[in-house]
């Protein structure tokens, strides 16, 4: 059967088919992440007709699009809170042995997959590698360029942003203009923020499995032969 072709998405959908560990629902799972997405929506509209108020006479519809805002927000942001507040009660008495079972998993689910990479030539392995370090460094001075540091603070921006519309949640449109325009830009970059660390991370990740099956590569003709490894190379003892 004749090998498929060594490619970042042949890669991504490796990792993706890979068991979830023991304490895998520590990590955001898919269904999570549109629920996230709407309610940071829910939060820009909800501030929007405070902004637009600067160039618009006040109007009925921009009461109803702030309470719809603050709906869609509560809707959106509500699953992820619960759920995150079961798993944290949960899992909070054992977490030290949670985690360390999870490392002993992943641990040998990567040699695993390190282990079929293997297959593929040295220079192909090597040239993906490099290629991935270069795309990570790449990616990251493109966030820092775009957003500064805002990807280091968490969900601080996001919390901005909700503290703002909760805080003045009766009266949306009273809000001053600056204050809406700041907590709406901080919503959005920190969807820009989480989707370019989320990203970073996959491609680091792209890297170390790459270097694994490299060293993988390595210690297999020495392993087959039962010679020290600089045997096995051809290099010259001293």
């Amino acid at each position: 059967m004749e090998q498929a072709p060594l490619t970042f998405a042949l890669l991504d959908a490796q990792i993706e088919a890979m068991p979830e560990g023991p304490v895998a629902t520590l990590n955001t799972p898919q269904w999570i992440r549109p629920w996230t997405l709407i309610g940071v929506v829910g939060a820009v509209l909800g501030l929007l007709p405070s902004l637009l108020i600067e160039w618009f006479a006040p109007a009925q519809w921009m009461v109803w699009m702030s309470k719809a805002g603050l709906i869609v927000m509560v809707i959106g942001f509500a699953p992820g809170f619960v759920r995150n507040v079961f798993v944290l009660w949960r899992e909070f008495r054992k977490h030290r042995q949670g985690l360390i079972a999870q490392v002993d998993h992943d641990v040998g689910e990567f040699r695993a997959l390190a282990t079929r990479l293997a297959a593929y030539p040295k220079g192909e392995l090597d040239a993906q590698a490099r290629a991935a370090r270069m795309a990570y460094e790449r990616l990251g001075s493109r966030l820092i360029m775009l957003i500064g540091g805002v990807e280091r603070l968490g969900l601080l921006p996001l919390l901005l942003s909700l503290f703002v519309v909760l805080r003045n949640w009766r009266d949306l449109l009273a809000l001053p203009g600056w204050m809406s325009f700041f907590a709406i830009m901080a919503a959005i970059l920190w969807v820009i923020g989480w989707a370019g660390a989320e990203f970073r991370r996959r491609l680091q990740f792209y890297g170390y499995l790459l270097d694994e099956a490299l060293i993988v590569q390595s210690e297999q003709p020495s392993a087959a032969a039962g010679l020290p490894a600089h045997r096995a190379s051809g290099v010259p003892e001293n």
